[in-house]
């Protein structure tokens, strides 16, 4: 593992550590939390906004000059940091200053979205852009033992195939359909996976992988994919609402996820919709997953060309690609499936709507990509069924990153894990870093 890469690691090991254990209290434990945070900032006041000066950064974070250039030195020896051209002086004389660049390139992530049905892997660099992708068929109703190995074996092959080696990978991050923990980082229950309940799936891939595992429920990676890199950049209170076999929200709050109490928040696909509907995979009966899912569409599309056309379905079984492909093309079953999916979409969101007041709702998944069809009725739902108070203030719009949302959201994860969360990517001087970070004599 390379001198940059394995710091990254170790710090960010550290920081997992501290958090579990609420962190020591020992004036050696304290003063090395001191210079790393202290480094982090540094290396955040570059990273984030782009080019700096040294200068600069000390009148940023209100560091001591001899703190900034002592930490400077030590993220160019790591290879985090390295000089780029320099500026003119100040108009009253002074040497040229050097500008100083993040590295992006000094390490990798990789971020996975594991579907029911598919499996993305992405490989980017510290800064999120995509260097490779693959995607392919995936079963997850096969259990995760079986499912775990055909992971392991599609890393391993990706990454060599890329020539990349292991040492030089920062963290995975996997978003994973289902409710999840949020003290064990494991699945409850999660409907259509046969096995996962209580699995330890971190674990099994840090073996395999031997760097650091990062897991969140697959709309929360959403989220914050769209958050970081999409259609919600720059919005603090968002939902994003992943349409597919299931229906998942992500919540952003703050700039941040909202996970509620026990990590389960946003399970938008069991808000009950009708008393009298189907029986729901998760036991219930009614729930908006099972009346408005990719399933129920295509049953009900299926069911409307049998009785077109006899007993049998004209071409065989149908998935909801099939079904938003023929509703584009202006076939009436699946417009009005679709349709109808949107208007009970649109009921449970303006209750969500109501309740959380976002300023943005985005709307990802393989049903979305019906486009408008999918969104006038989920709109005309929301303005009908909600308070407009709340709803004159919410876009919903389409979210923009496609079958990349999840997994890069996966990446941001690793990134945040990584650097550090938004808020200290960002902090300037006298909000709080003084306290912090000592200006005098700071080491």
């Amino acid at each position: 593992m390379t001198k940059t890469v394995r710091h990254i690691v170790r710090s960010m090991r550290a920081r997992d550590l501290r958090q579990s254990s609420r962190a020591t209290s020992t004036k050696g434990a304290d003063l090395r939390l001191m210079r790393e945070l202290n480094r982090l900032l540094i290396l955040n006041c570059v990273r984030v906004p782009g080019p700096i000066t040294r200068v600069a950064v000390a009148h940023r974070t209100g560091l001591s000059r001899t703190t900034v250039g002592s930490i400077v030195e030590e993220l160019l020896a790591d290879n985090l940091l390295v000089e780029g051209k320099t500026v003119d002086a100040a108009p009253t004389g002074g040497r040229r200053a050097t500008l100083l660049h993040f590295n992006a390139d000094a390490g990798y992530v990789i971020g996975i979205d594991l579907g029911r049905s598919h499996l993305t892997l992405l490989l980017t660099n510290l800064a999120g852009q995509i260097i490779a992708r693959r995607s392919g068929p995936f079963d997850a109703s096969l259990g995760p033992e079986i499912c775990l190995q055909q992971v392991t074996t599609r890393l391993m092959e990706f990454v060599a195939e890329h020539q990349i080696g292991w040492h030089q990978i920062i963290g995975v991050g996997l978003g994973i359909p289902g409710p999840m923990d949020a003290a064990s980082r494991m699945l409850l229950r999660p409907p259509r996976m046969p096995g996962w309940d209580h699995f330890d799936i971190k674990t099994v891939l840090e073996r395999a992988c031997k760097v650091p595992i990062y897991l969140d429920n697959d709309a929360n990676m959403g989220a914050r994919g769209e958050s970081q890199y999409g259609a919600g950049r720059r919005v603090e209170n968002l939902a994003y609402v992943k349409v597919a076999t299931g229906i998942g929200c992500g919540l952003i709050v703050n700039g941040d996820i909202y996970r509620g109490s026990g990590g389960a928040a946003g399970e938008l696909g069991h808000v009950t919709i009708d008393d009298n509907g189907p029986i729901c995979d998760c036991g219930n009966r009614g729930c908006l997953e099972a009346v408005a899912g990719a399933e129920a569409v295509t049953l009900a599309v299926t069911r409307a060309m049998q009785a077109a056309n006899g007993a049998q379905a004209a071409h065989g079984p149908l998935d909801v690609a099939d079904v938003v492909q023929a509703a584009l093309a202006g076939d009436k079953a699946a417009r009005d499936a679709i349709e109808r999916a949107g208007y009970h979409i649109g009921i449970a969101l303006a209750g969500l709507v109501n309740i959380f007041n976002p300023s943005l709702i985005l709307l990802d998944g393989s049903m979305a990509r019906s486009g408008d069809l999918l969104m006038e009725p989920i709109r005309q739902g929301i303005a009908r069924r909600s308070l407009a108070a709340s709803s004159s203030t919410a876009r919903i719009e389409l979210a923009q990153l496609g079958d990349n949302a999840i997994a890069l959201g996966a990446v941001a994860t690793v990134i945040e894990a990584a650097f550090g969360p938004p808020a200290l990517a960002t902090m300037p001087a006298h909000t709080g870093a003084d306290i912090l970070m000592p200006t005098a004599g700071s080491s």
